[in-house]
């Protein structure tokens, strides 16, 4: 993005459109609407991170804070990025991990019962929730989301499309050109890890 940034002060040339998640888009949601898919084992948050309006005086913006404490109004809307059938966010920059998956990558992981409040998320902590390797794997899991066989034919399959994915960023100017290698050495690893 800094060459982005780059390129638009230097000779005007437009960063990539945006690709933030919109209310309009249908992929911006409440957590209420939050879509993920029934994934065995997985439970989904029960909330997420709220921010309430806090009146300081009518001076605050000046530095002088003639509310102490102060009052506290109306929670403002908590939205999150919608997720598509996989469970992976629908908008945004989709790497190629998102765009030929092998597994759900969710932004987001509860804590462990052993260590108590199983409901509340752990900060700054993904997930990472593989795909059965087999269709006859993912059937009797009962997962709702395409195994790894299912979507792929085979890994030189798999490796044109992390390709295809790689080359559509650099193309976009997402990802830089010097990225692209150790983007496909990423994709090898994450073929050899899933599918062992």
């Amino acid at each position: 993005m800094i060459s982005n940034m780059d390129a638009w002060a230097r000779n005007n040339t437009l960063p990539p459109a945006s690709s933030y998640p919109r209310l309009a888009d249908g992929n911006l949601v409440s957590l209420r609407d939050y879509a993920l898919p029934a994934i065995p084992g997985l439970n989904r948050p029960h909330e997420a991170n709220e921010a309430w309006r806090l009146d300081f005086g009518p001076g605050w913006r000046n530095g002088i804070l003639s509310v102490q404490p102060p009052k506290i109004g109306k929670v403002y809307p908590v939205l999150v990025p919608q997720v598509d059938a996989d469970g992976n966010e629908r908008d945004g920059v989709r790497l190629p991990e998102i765009t030929v998956p092998l597994a759900t990558y969710a932004g987001w992981n509860l804590r462990d019962p052993s260590i108590g409040a199983p409901d509340l998320r752990v900060a700054f902590e993904a997930s990472y929730i593989p795909f059965a390797k087999t269709a006859a794997e993912r059937k009797k899991a009962s997962d709702p989301r395409k195994s790894i066989a299912e979507r792929y034919a085979n890994h030189d399959d798999y490796s044109a499309r992390y390709k295809d994915a790689v080359d559509d960023l650099i193309r976009r100017r997402w990802i830089l050109p010097e990225d692209r290698a150790a983007l496909l050495q990423r994709g090898e690893q994450e073929w050899s890890e899933a599918t062992k």
